[in-house]
This record gives C-alpha cells, sequence and structure tokens, in this order.
C-alpha cells in the first residue's frame, strides 16, 4: 500500500502543470505552429488568385506590355538555371554580407552605448541625427569620386545606409531598462559592465533584432539603386540591362527575385526575433 493517497481531483490538477523543468508541452508547441500557418492561409490565397488574374487577363486580352506569370516563370526558371540571375545576385548579396558584418557591431555598439550613457548621447545625438536624414544616395558621388565603381563603394553606401536602424533601435532597447532592474543590479552590487551585459542586453534584445530586420531591408533596396545608378554588377545592374533591353519578362523575373529575397529575409528574422526573445514573452503571458 502506498503511504500517500493521490485523489482523483489531484491527479488531474497535476496532468495539468507544465513540466518542472521549464520546457513547453509538444503540444503547445504544434498549436502555436498550426496557428501560424493559419494565420498565412489568407494572404497567400490572395497571391494565388492575383496570379489566377493575372494568368486569365494576359491570355484572354494579349497585351506586349504585360506578359503572363506562367512566361515569367519559363523566363525566370531558364535565367536561374542558365542565365546571370543568379550569379548577379550572389554578388549583390556577398556585398551585402560584408556590409552588415560591419554596420551590426558599430551600430549596436554606437545605439547602445548612447542609450546607457548620458555622455555618449550628448556627444554623439548631432552628428547621428545629422547623417541620419542624409538619404545615402544623396552621398553617392562623393563614394563614387574617392571609391570608385567597385565594391568598396558599395559597401561604403549599404553601411551608411544600414547602420542608423540598428543604431536608433539599440538606442531605444537599451534606454527602455527599468529604473526596477537598475536598482535590482545596484542591490545585488554588480559592475556597470555587469550590468550592461547581464540585465541591459537581454533587455534590449528585440529591439536590436527589430534594427538588423530593418537595416537588410535598407541595404536591399540600396542594393538595387546602386546597381541601377552607378554599379557594373548586381542585381539592380541585371535589372537595368534588362530595361534598357526592353526584355520585359526578363526585368519581372528579376524584380520579382528580389521581392521574394526580401520577405523570405524578413520572415528568417521575425522567426529568430521569436526564438531569441521567447523568455520575454513568456514574462508577459504570450504564447
Amino acid at each position: 500500500m502506498p503511504d500517500t493517497i493521490v485523489t482523483g481531483t489531484e491527479a488531474r490538477e497535476a496532468e495539468r502543470k507544465p513540466p518542472a523543468s521549464g520546457i513547453r508541452p509538444v503540444g503547445r508547441a504544434r498549436r502555436n505552429a498550426r496557428r501560424y500557418f493559419r494565420s498565412r492561409v489568407s494572404g497567400w490565397t490572395l497571391v494565388a488568385l492575383v496570379v489566377v488574374l493575372w494568368e486569365l487577363y494576359s491570355n484572354v486580352d494579349y497585351d506586349p506590355t504585360i506578359s503572363s506569370p506562367s512566361r515569367i516563370a519559363e523566363t525566370w526558371w531558364g535565367e536561374a538555371t542558365t542565365g546571370d540571375l543568379l550569379n548577379q545576385l550572389t554578388i549583390t548579396l556577398r556585398t551585402m554580407a560584408e556590409a552588415l558584418a560591419l554596420a551590426v557591431p558599430l551600430g549596436v555598439g554606437i545605439g547602445f552605448l548612447m542609450g546607457r550613457s548620458q555622455v555618449i548621447w550628448g556627444l554623439l545625438e548631432p552628428l547621428v541625427e545629422i547623417l541620419r536624414l542624409t538619404p545615402a544616395t544623396a552621398i553617392l558621388p562623393i563614394y563614387i569620386l574617392f571609391l570608385g565603381l567597385g565594391d568598396q563603394m558599395k559597401v561604403a553606401v549599404f553601411l551608411t545606409g544600414g547602420i542608423f536602424p540598428m543604431i536608433i533601435n539599440s538606442y531605444a532597447g537599451a534606454r527602455g531598462v527599468s529604473k526596477i532592474l537598475s536598482e535590482t543590479a545596484q542591490t545585488f552590487r554588480l559592475s556597470w559592465l555587469q550590468t550592461q551585459r547581464e540585465i541591459a542586453l537581454p533587455f534590449a534584445m528585440p529591439y536590436i533584432l527589430v534594427g538588423m530586420r530593418q537595416s537588410l531591408g535598407m541595404s536591399l533596396v540600396l542594393a538595387v539603386v546602386i546597381g541601377m545608378l552607378a554599379g557594373n554588377d548586381g542585381i539592380g545592374y541585371y535589372l537595368m540591362f534588362a530595361q534598357q533591353n526592353f526584355n520585359l519578362r526578363q526585368l519581372l523575373a528579376g524584380v520579382l527575385t528580389v521581392a521574394f529575397v526580401g520577405y523570405v529575409f524578413n520572415a528568417v528574422f521575425l522567426l529568430l526575433e521569436r526564438r531569441v526573445t521567447r523568455w520575454r514573452r513568456s514574462q508577459t503571458g504570450a504564447a
């Protein structure tokens, strides 16, 4: 006979309790996944409807300026397998990666320090605001003059356009650390460096990831613009070449490729944000 008798009510309550290890139940993860995919069904249904209507219109009322999705898809496949599309896209992505490798540590570091130190904020705020409000394309002639038309110029432009979203968001995250957390750090006699590493940085991480996502989108836009204005390779140059040769299918294939890449980047970073900031959502009761 067991020493303790467990009633039916107690057993049911024990089944409803979460695991002691803190690991989320598999059922909840599956429900979240199903909820995520259901929320995307309506949007992709609308996209499919637009494509179908586009295909029907282009076949019923032929217009040489409007190519059908099926013909564009055929052109895209040819450009992706035997053409120059993926090669030019790879060149652009490589240049973007080089720029972001510089922009991320610089932007996060500057913004975080500005948010945690009034002295640094007062020193850098005027310069950051002046440069932030200056379009990267306005500085393009200066970059071309000193750096030429090569990859160094493109990296400089991407860096100029991509660093400021990270500075602003990192500043907002570091500045938003609650007074209670700061007082708790003082109570435990944490040093300034320990406070930033253990409290301020984790608190600011959601803002930092948003800044990185915005910087990635800005860099992709600049990649297309710079390739059209002053590039000799890359996806922007590919689009301009197709336009100059009046190759509408090739042009649309390139545009749709850029749109798809941007969508994938955004979706990946949204997923990363959810994974990294799960602890914060659990504190606020979010699923």
